[in-house]
């Protein structure tokens, strides 16, 4: 009998350990699924990718693991054309997209495939025209570092290889100063006068940019020997230099700061060409010149 109850004791605990472990279970949220990291597709317009350098790029990586690059796992109708529309913005770079994935244009996708991307290169070319005392018109542009004699003039001049925001300071003895975009100027009839496109700062592709604006260029004197260029170019504005624009005075630590936001060791300069390869339209090429070398 004692035996009896002893089993039907041990009987009862073992179920009554189960049910309460069941209830706990019940009150349990469902085990979460696991996390796949997924690396945002950068979605640009096709203007972005204007002149792209397909010929100089490397072979891609079909792993994931290339920061430059943006891997695609083909889905059930995708094709070269549809990827190339919805991550390029155009249909148009199907043929460069194909070629540098070693594939036909008219190649037949498969679900399961992958297909790599290129992220997009900003580039700033800078040159200088250089018009000699006495001389009527200012000699063909040239990369920076010219030799210069009192009294010469030149000019500036900027060309980008996407539409985007270029903003270019100067450096001198006397300060830091403004030259592109031009600063908006009042008048007792204008107070709040329309930006024009130098205004803005907006540069669009391969539509170069010549500073001073006029006929004339600035002069040159020995006395401002030296003088820096700070450039920052990106696809958006940047909004601690559209704060500088109608600032007076402007501190050099202030440009310091925006050049801290670009990616060290990244540029590739290449003179007169500095480009950068970028994984976000937000992104600032930025880099400084002496004028006269």
């Amino acid at each position: 009998m004692k035996r009896s109850f002893f089993l039907l004791l041990g009987v009862m605990t073992v179920g009554f350990i189960s049910g309460c472990a069941y209830l706990q279970k019940k009150d349990e949220p469902p085990p979460l699924p696991p996390i796949e990291e997924v690396k945002p597709p950068l979605s640009m317009k096709s203007d972005y990718f204007q002149s792209f350098p397909w010929s100089s790029l490397q072979s891609p990586k079909k792993d994931g693991n290339d920061p430059e690059t943006i891997t695609v796992t083909v889905k059930d109708g995708d094709s070269i054309e549809s990827i190339a529309e919805s991550m390029m913005g155009s249909a148009g770079m199907a043929p460069g997209l194909a070629a540098y994935n070693k594939m036909s244009s008219s190649a037949t996708l498969h679900p399961g495939d992958k297909i790599v991307i290129p992220n997009p290169i900003i580039g700033v070319s800078s040159k200088i025209a250089v018009k000699s005392k006495g001389s009527k018109d200012f000699g063909e542009a040239e990369r920076m570092g010219v030799t210069f004699k009192k009294g010469d003039e030149y000019k500036l001049r900027f060309e980008t290889n996407t539409n985007g925001f270029l903003y270019v300071f100067r450096k001198g003895a006397k300060g830091v100063s403004i030259l592109f975009p031009a600063p908006l100027k009042k008048s007792k009839r204008n107070q709040n006068p329309e930006p024009l496109m130098r205004d803005s700062g907006k540069v669009i592709a391969h539509d170069p940019v010549t500073l001073p604006l006029g006929k004339n260029g600035f002069v040159y004197d020995p006395k401002n020997a030296g003088d820096m260029l700070y450039v920052f170019m990106s696809m958006r504005k940047i909004n601690e230099l559209e704060e500088l624009k109608a600032k007076t005075p402007i501190r050099v630590e202030e440009l310091e700061d925006v050049m801290r936001r670009v990616k060290e060791g990244e540029i590739k300069s290449d003179p007169p060409v500095h480009v950068l390869r970028i994984t976000d339209p937000g992104e600032i090429l930025g880099f400084t010149l002496n004028i006269d070398g």
